[in-house]
């Protein structure tokens, strides 16, 4: 039930963020690159990816979802940081496996 509960609020954050992404145009590209290259450094840092989603937007990130361990939380951060382009991060990763307890 949990786990449902974490997905729909996944979805639904990414269902809001990704109209107003399209409607940029040209910088739309440039937030889905931004936010490739953050996806990049998290794996070249040791990040697991398998629960995490990463929002662009003029150079703001959002990360948002969870990790398997609570070092990955702030070595998700300081990884986006790091990418060329990046202005702002806003982590809101758990450690929790997916349970909002």
């Amino acid at each position: 039930m949990k786990l449902a509960i974490a997905s729909t609020l996944a979805l639904l954050i990414s269902s809001a963020i990704a109209p107003a992404v399209h409607a940029e145009g040209d910088s739309s590209a440039a937030d889905r690159q931004l936010a490739h290259n953050v996806r990049v450094s998290f794996a070249h840092s040791g990040v697991s990816l398998s629960h995490v989603f990463v929002f662009a937007r003029s150079g703001q990130v959002t990360l948002v979802g969870w990790v398997p361990e609570g070092t990955q939380v702030a070595l998700a951060e300081q990884s986006a940081r790091t990418v060329d382009g990046v202005t702002s991060v806003n982590n809101l990763l758990s450690r929790s496996g997916g349970r909002l307890n």
